[in-house]
């Protein structure tokens, strides 16, 4: 009789765990997203690990940026209510000065990325 060995060594060879808490809800898209890629979940979140793209977060520079666009948004919504009251050639006035801020604030965005 032959010696029984057991299953072959694996080519590579996992040697770190990493665990982490989700909630029911997460363990449940997990759950779902693994089944429908027909992987199980080590492997799914494995791949997830390596090969997505995770979006950094906003840095406080761009979120200040960002508050610039929504108050000029706020600025442009006004000159639209100017422009029904008292005509289009007292709006266009104000307009120019919005204008530039939009200029500025797009040469932040662009010299940000």
């Amino acid at each position: 009789m032959s010696k029984i060995t057991g299953r072959p060594k694996k080519a590579i060879k996992q040697e770190k765990f990493l665990g982490f808490f989700v909630t029911n809800a997460q363990h449940f898209i997990i759950q779902h997203r693994a089944a429908k890629a027909h992987v199980n979940m080590s492997d799914y979140l494995r791949q997830a690990a390596i090969y997505s793209e995770i979006k950094a977060r906003w840095t406080p520079e761009e979120r200040e940026i960002f508050k610039k666009m929504v108050g000029i948004s706020n600025d442009l919504h006004q000159l639209v209510i100017i422009g029904r009251q008292e005509g289009a050639t007292s709006a266009v006035l104000h307009f120019q000065q919005y204008r530039q801020m939009i200029d500025e604030v797009i040469k932040q965005l662009s010299d940000a990325k």
